[in-house]
C-alpha cells in the first residue's frame, strides 16, 4: 500500500518574487501557446519557464528548453527567489472553487512524497492510458533538472475522513503560507505541517490505503523511468535515495469537494462519413432521441440536452451528439445492459461495459466509424475538448464532423476500473480543478535520501 514521507520542499520566497499569484501556473499539459506567452510576460520567474519553457528554432541538444529550465532553476535558488524549507514537512493543500451553477466547493488534500511502485505490483493504480511522446518530454526535463516541479494527483478512499480532520486541526488557527487564485478564480491555500507526531499518524493511516492516480499518469511513469535509470547508475543502492520517491497530492475521494468534469470528443476526417447512414448504423444499439436546434433558443436547447443525458445516464450509458450541418441534437442511450455483451462478449471486461467512454470508443468510434484503437490513442481523428459550448464551437469548424457530449465519469467507476487492474481510454476523467504548479517543488538529485 502507500508509503508516504515528508520532505523539505522548495517554495517561492515572496520577499524576492513579490506577488505569488504571478509566479504560479496550471499543469503543463493544459497550457496553450497563447497562455504560455501570457505567463512568460506575467513574471520573469513564473514557473512556466521551468515546467514548459519555450522552444526556439536554433535550439540544439544541451541548449534547449530543458537546459534553460535547469539554469533558471539554479539561478532562482542562488538568488533566493526559491528557498528550501529547513525541516521535513507535508503540505496541507485546499482549493476553493465554484461550479458553473454557482455552487461553491472545497477540495482538501495534502502534498507529500510517495514511494514509487511499478503498476500492478503494489498499492498505486493507474486508471488511464498514456502516450510515449509526453513521457519522453517529461523525462528530458527530469534529467536536466533532477526535480519534481508538479504533483501527481492521487485519490484514496477514507469515509471516516480522519486524515482530513488531522490536517484541519493543525491549520485551523494559522494563516496559510501561500494564498493565491488562478485565472479561473480557483483559490489555492497551502499550510506547512512539520509536526512529526501528526505526520506519523497520517502516514500510518495512508499505509493501509491503495492510491488511484487521478491526474499525472505521464509524470508518474516518467518518475519510474527516471528511478530505474538512476538506480543503474548508483553505487551502494539502498532504496532510500530521493529518486525512489515522487511528489504527490493525496485527496480523499469520499470528500464532498471531489468533482469530475466530462471531456467531450470532436470527430474529424472520417472518410465517407454520411450523417444519415451513421444514425441508421447506431439505431440497433441505441435509442436515439432528436432535439431540434433553434438558433433563437439554442442555449436552452443545450441545457435540455444535458438534462436528458444526465437523466438517461443514471441507468444506462448515454451521451449527446451534434452533427455538423444538421439542425438537431441527439441523445443516444444504450438500449440495454446486454448490448455490450452481444457486441463484444468477453473481449471487454465487465467493469468497462457500463462506462460511457468505453461504449463510445468501442461501439461507435471503433466498430461503426472504423477509427482503430491505435488511431484513437494517437488522436488522429479525435479532438478532446473541455466544456459543452467549446465542443460545439470546435465541431462547427471546417473538417469537423460531429461532437460527442459526455456525462462525467463517476468516482466509483474510476475506483472499480483501477482496482480491477484496468485502464480507461484517454481523457475519461477530468478532475476539477487542476492542481496549481509552483506551490511546492521537490528536488530529487544528488545523494540526499528521502526522509524515512
Amino acid at each position: 500500500m502507500a508509503k508516504i514521507t515528508p520532505f523539505r520542499g522548495i517554495l517561492y520566497n515572496p520577499k524576492k518574487a513579490g506577488d505569488l499569484n504571478k509566479v504560479m501556473a496550471p499543469p503543463y499539459d493544459v497550457i496553450s501557446p497563447e497562455f504560455q506567452d501570457r505567463l512568460y510576460e506575467r513574471h520573469p520567474q513564473n514557473i512556466i519557464r521551468l515546467i514548459l519553457g519555450k522552444v526556439f528554432p536554433d535550439d540544439t541538444p544541451g541548449n534547449d528548453r530543458y537546459s534553460r529550465a535547469a539554469l533558471d532553476f539554479k539561478r532562482w535558488q542562488d538568488e533566493k527567489t526559491l528557498v528550501r524549507d529547513g525541516k521535513p514537512a507535508i503540505y496541507y493543500y485546499v482549493q476553493v472553487y465554484r461550479l458553473k451553477d454557482g455552487q461553491r466547493k472545497t477540495r482538501k488534500g495534502f502534498i507529500a512524497l510517495a514511494k514509487l511502485e511499478e503498476f500492478g505490483k503494489g498499492g498505486i493504480h493507474p486508471h488511464e492510458k498514456t502516450l510515449a511522446g509526453p513521457k519522453a518530454d517529461r523525462l528530458k526535463l527530469m534529467e536536466a533538472c533532477h526535480t519534481n516541479f508538479s504533483c501527481i494527483f492521487s485519490i484514496y478512499s477514507e469515509p471516516q475522513k480522519i486524515v482530513n480532520r488531522l490536517l484541519e486541526d493543525c491549520c485551523v488557527n494559522g494563516s496559510p503560507i501561500i494564498d493565491v487564485a488562478d485565472d479561473d478564480g480557483v483559490e489555492s491555500k497551502l499550510w506547512r505541517i512539520d509536526m512529526p507526531e501528526i505526520i506519523k499518524k497520517i502516514a500510518e493511516i495512508m499505509s493501509q490505503k491503495p492510491l488511484f492516480i487521478a491526474d499525472g499518469h505521464h509524470r508518474y511513469e516518467t518518475a519510474l523511468n527516471y528511478r530505474n535509470m538512476m538506480r543503474e547508475k548508483t553505487d551502494d543502492y539502498t532504496g532510500k535515495e530521493a529518486f525512489n520517491y515522487v511528489m504527490m497530492y493525496f485527496s480523499n475521494m469520499d470528500d464532498e469537494g471531489m468533482t469530475i468534469m466530462p471531456t467531450h470528443r470532436v470527430v474529424h476526417n472520417v472518410s465517407k462519413f454520411n450523417p444519415k447512414s451513421f444514425l441508421v448504423n447506431c439505431s440497433p444499439f441505441f435509442d436515439i432521441e432528436e432535439i431540434k436546434w433553434d438558433s433563437r433558443i439554442e442555449p436552452k436547447v443545450r441545457k435540455e440536452v444535458y438534462k436528458k443525458m444526465e437523466e438517461k445516464g443514471v441507468g444506462l450509458p448515454s451521451f449527446g451528439l451534434y452533427i455538423n450541418g444538421i439542425d438537431s441534437y441527439f441523445v443516444l442511450t444504450l438500449k440495454g445492459k446486454d448490448i455490450m455483451d452481444k457486441a463484444f462478449g468477453s473481449s471487454i471486461s465487465e467493469v468497462f461495459k457500463s462506462l460511457d467512454v468505453t461504449v463510445l470508443h468501442a461501439l461507435i468510434l471503433n466498430n461503426i466509424l472504423g477509427i482503430s484503437s491505435t488511431a484513437q490513442e494517437n488522436q488522429e481523428n479525435i479532438v478532446y475538448v473541455k466544456g459543452m459550448d467549446e465542443a460545439i464551437e470546435e465541431a462547427l469548424k471546417g473538417g469537423r464532423q460531429m461532437a460527442f457530449l459526455m456525462n462525467p465519469t463517476k468516482i466509483e467507476q474510476v475506483k472499480a476500473v483501477a482496482t480491477a487492474g484496468h485502464v480507461m481510454p484517454q481523457k475519461s476523467t477530468y478532475f476539477y480543478p487542476k492542481l496549481l504548479s509552483g506551490l511546492v517543488i521537490n528536488p530529487i538529485g544528488g545523494d540526499e535520501a528521502a526522509e524515512d
